[in-house]
């Protein structure tokens, strides 16, 4: 429920029994979960937004140190999450490797979907039919039927693919390989490989802006943002954070005028104003230890980050763009994903 409306609500009830009650404009924030998977603990935090504290931990393996999960994506509805499983080879394929699907109201793995290949990260289309994942160990982009697990198509990317996104009309999908520092262009109408882009040195996470313009991939080596232009899928900018800043997944504000980019180099979050392609502000005093995964809510008023070698997520207001909570998580923080509250109804 929106926040106007509880406000709404509770206006209606108080007005009944006679007590003051603010204004609606200062109605509280929307709560969302926060799901953060952690590598070495083999298990996924879920963290409640409004108490900001770990409510529940989702176990993926006994086998911590043998099994981790790693890149996570939330279908369209919030009702799942999709956490890609492997083991801690990504030259080889294993029985190991899968996405994992965990149904938010449960908190449990409900199915999975055989990804060989070492998964790396994952993505939803916008529809929330098909799931698609990097397969670090194979050189492979991959999409699956979301329902079935069925195995739609695979694709030849660079070598240690890395991150996959979907852009906002589900027409493309942007593959990242580290060791060939290129991004693959993946048309899902023609169900084909189309292109590949050079980026930067180590290219880690892409993501699309919300209008699907631009996609925006981080170079970990490099320092850098390549900012692709999507109607042609050529680069067209370069954002340069500093060799030492190491950075590797992205956050899109919701009104499309900000990028939030985790630097896991100086444990500092870097925020880009997307009109200028400029950093604005560079957030470090109170940041856990190596920020690798970030992520924003859907209100915008509210950026996490997971921090692998702290052990916990970093809590950061929007508008006064500073540090108010580091909150404990499991060993590992890889990567942070934004879900829905579970519904009652």
């Amino acid at each position: 429920m929106h926040s106007i409306t509880r406000m709404l609500r509770a206006v209606a009830l108080a007005g009944i029994a006679g007590v003051a009650l603010p204004a609606v404009g200062m109605a509280q924030e929307e709560t969302y979960r926060v799901y953060v998977a952690n590598e070495f603990s083999a298990d996924v935090s879920v963290i409640d937004s409004a108490s900001e504290e770990v409510v529940e931990t989702i176990v993926i393996s006994d086998r911590a140190g043998e099994v981790r999960p790693r890149g996570m994506a939330v279908s369209p509805d919030g009702s799942k999450i999709y956490i890609s499983v492997s083991d801690f080879y990504p030259e080889r394929q294993t029985p190991e490797d899968a996405i994992a699907i965990v149904d938010v109201g449960t908190n449990e793995i409900v199915n999975e979907i055989n990804a060989g290949g070492n998964p790396e990260r994952l993505a939803v289309s916008p529809d929330g039919t098909q799931v698609w994942a990097s397969l670090e160990a194979l050189a492979l982009g991959a999409g699956y039927d979301a329902e079935t697990g069925e195995k739609l198509g695979e694709f030849r990317v660079g070598i240690e693919a890395e991150g996959v996104a979907v852009s906002p009309d589900g027409r493309w999908v942007y593959v990242t390989a580290e060791a060939t520092h290129t991004v693959t262009v993946i048309d899902t109408q023609a169900m084909e490989a189309v292109k590949h882009v050079m980026v930067g040195n180590r290219p880690r996470v892409v993501e699309f802006s919300n209008d699907g313009a631009f996609a925006y991939v981080t170079a970990e080596i490099g320092g850098t943002i390549s900012v692709i232009e999507t109607e042609n899928h050529t680069v067209v900018a370069t954002i340069d954070l500093g060799l030492d800043s190491r950075p590797v997944e992205i956050a899109v504000a919701p009104d499309g005028s900000r990028l939030y980019v985790a630097g896991g180099g100086t444990s500092s979050v870097y925020v880009i104003d997307t009109a200028t392609n400029e950093v604005v502000e560079t957030i470090s005093e109170q940041m856990g230890r190596r920020p690798w995964g970030i992520a924003i809510t859907p209100d915008g008023s509210r950026v996490f980050t997971a921090n692998g070698l702290s052990d916990s997520v970093s809590v950061i207001d929007t508008e006064s763009l500073s540090v108010i909570n580091n909150i404990p998580v499991g060993r590992g923080a890889h990567s942070v994903e934004i879900g829905l509250v579970p519904s009652n109804d």
